[in-house]
Order: C-alpha cells, then structure tokens, then sequence
C-alpha cells in the first residue's frame, strides 16, 4: 500500500486523540443531533428526486429512502462484501459496486438485486451509468470496466498502471473524468474511447471528481485539496489544501486538522458540497467560485463522511461513518432516521 494511502487511513484513528481540540468555527447543523439506528459504515449514496434515495456501505448493506431521507428501510442483497459506490439512472435502474470485483444491479428500484459478472477481482470504488445501458466502475490496480448493456457484460477498460482509481463522473454522455492517486487525472472527449491523462502540479491522492460541463470540473483529495479546471482540463488550480508532499512528521497534528482529508463533492447549478474526515463539509452557494467551512454537529464531529448526492435543486445527502445521515440545502443540515425491519414471524 502507498504511503500518501496509509496515511488517509491512519488519520481517523488518531484524531480522535484530539477531538477536544477542534474548533467549531462555522458549523451549522438543524434537526436532531443523536445517533441513527444505522449501525453500519456507508460509503455512498444516489438520489433520483427530491424522495427517493439510496445509500450503500459494509456488509452488502443497501438502504432506501420514499421521503428524503427522513426513514430509510433496508434492502435485501445477496453480496456481503463492502459496497463502496452506487448509481441509479432512474427510479428503477441502479447499480452497485465494491471488494473483490462486486457488481450488484437492480431492474426494480431494489426490491431485487442481483450479481453481475464483472470479470475482474479487483476492488471497485466507484461507479457511473450516463443512461440505462451504458455505465464505468473503476478501482484497485488501474482497474477500470464498461459495459453498453446495463451490465449483462462488463469489458476491460484498466489504464495499464499501478495507480488506484478511486471515482469517475460525467457531465454528459461524451464527457467525463476519472482520478486516483499520484494526481491521476484521466479525461474523455469520445464517451471514454479514450482517456488522456492531465496535468496538475500535486502527486496527491485524489478521492473525488465532479463534472460539470464540458470545460468545468472539481477534484478533492488528501490533506484538504480542491482543485478546478475551466478550460476542459487543459489547466488547473488549487482552491485549497497543501500541494506538496509532507511527511506526518512535518506537518504535525494541528495542520492536518486544517486540512482533513477531502473524499467526495457534488456541484449542481449554484450550490455544491465537498466532505471528508473529522465532521468537515464544504459548501458553495456561487457554483464552487468560493466554499465556505462547517462541521457536523457534535455527535458526529469526528466522523468521516465518504459519499455524497446533490438535485439540480441543490438540496443534498451526505452519507458515512456508523450510518451517518445528513440531509443538506445550502448551510442547513438536517439528521435522519431510519427505519429497520421487523424480523418475520416464525
């Protein structure tokens, strides 16, 4: 394992030496400031509208939401690997991913899923379907698949280099991004016929992309970097964050609460959202020219929060630590609940 990726995952574990430490600054928070009855870590989430939602985490666990978020109900699956990414195209149609090449789909909203056959063992991190048929999943060791028929077959697509890919988006069908470590960025002009690598000044691990049109797009990652492009990739600058290599030792505890790891982001019109470790969320209001810091309420002030889904409305979820659910519109932030089965009668 890389050193800039052991790092990330050591970082959790040692904040919470020093929760007492953080400052509030400009956290804002509304609803309840309790636990969920999720018990299980979540890793992402998809929503179609402004009702319904999905979230995915440990275990194969899927959780599906009818009203925004405020009860969530789980769905039966026949994986227990780890799910780590999650795209629906509709209300029926969607598909996660994760350990060990793990491809689930579901023709029905998730009463039912399925396995695929993804051809691959290797970890998937991410996923991404620009319509019913045609879909990316991306992962360990360079591993990238494609499939043109909603996942009946899965082709390979791996870059041929040992870099990890951790998430990939499209602004429309034509154009996408996908990033990784060592500053990875990969951009297609022709529906990912090809992918050419771009240049950024950072060997940084990249952990999230969002595609915003054909010129735009975000990229954050390790030790607080948020980077744009404007001109379709040909250039990009840092927003935030420290682009230099540091050991742990150099840049001490304190800078690396300035600047906690940075794992997903979402911009839709004029609001946007970046999340990460110890609680942090970053939200924009002017379309990512400026974001603004906040933490999550106290309760989960050391949390991680890994996945994120944002409405052409602005209105957001953010999902991650022992079944951490936020729901987010501009600077509210709003807990939720969930709902578990009843176990059947015997």
């Amino acid at each position: 394992m890389r050193a800039h990726t052991v790092r990330r995952w050591l970082l959790p574990a040692a904040l919470a030496i020093v929760g007492l430490a953080l400052d509030s600054g400009a956290a804002f928070a509304l609803g309840l400031n309790t636990r969920s009855q999720i018990v299980e870590d979540l890793y992402d989430t998809q929503f179609i509208d402004a009702n319904e939602g999905w979230a995915v985490g440990v275990f194969g666990a899927v959780y599906h939401t009818t009203d925004g978020g405020k009860h969530w109900q789980q769905q039966p699956t026949p994986s227990t690997q780890h799910l780590y990414g999650v795209s629906f195209t509709d209300a029926k149609n969607g598909w996660a991913v994760g350990r060990s090449g793990e491809v689930l789909n579901t023709p029905d909203g998730g009463s039912q899923w399925v396995k695929q056959q993804s051809n691959t063992q290797k970890h998937l991190f991410d996923v991404e379907f620009v319509n019913p048929k045609e879909g990316w999943a991306v992962g360990d060791w360079g591993v990238a698949i494609h499939t043109v028929d909603g996942g009946a077959t899965w082709q390979d697509r791996s870059i041929g280099e040992d870099q990890i890919l951790y998430a990939i988006d499209f602004a429309d069908h034509d154009t996408g991004w996908m990033v990784g470590e060592f500053g990875s960025i990969r951009h297609t002009t022709d529906a990912g016929q090809t992918w050419v690598k771009q240049s950024i000044a950072t060997q940084k691990t990249f952990f999230g992309v969002t595609a915003v049109s054909k010129d735009k797009a975000w990229v954050v990652g390790i030790d607080g970097l948020v980077a744009r492009t404007k001109d379709g990739g040909a250039t990009w600058e840092f927003q935030q964050g420290q682009s230099e290599v540091a050991s742990f030792e150099q840049l001490g505890f304190m800078e690396l609460l300035k600047n906690p790891g940075l794992y997903d982001i979402k911009i839709r019109g004029n609001k946007g959202y970046i999340v990460g470790d110890i609680g942090n969320v970053l939200v924009t209001e002017d379309g990512g020219e400026t974001w603004a810091k906040s933490l999550l309420p106290a309760d989960w002030r050391l949390s991680w929060i890994r996945g994120l889904s944002v409405l052409p409305s602005g209105e957001g979820m953010l999902v991650g630590a022992s079944g951490l659910t936020f729901t987010v519109n501009g600077k509210e932030m709003r807990f939720s609940q969930v709902e578990t089965p009843e176990p059947a009668a015997h």
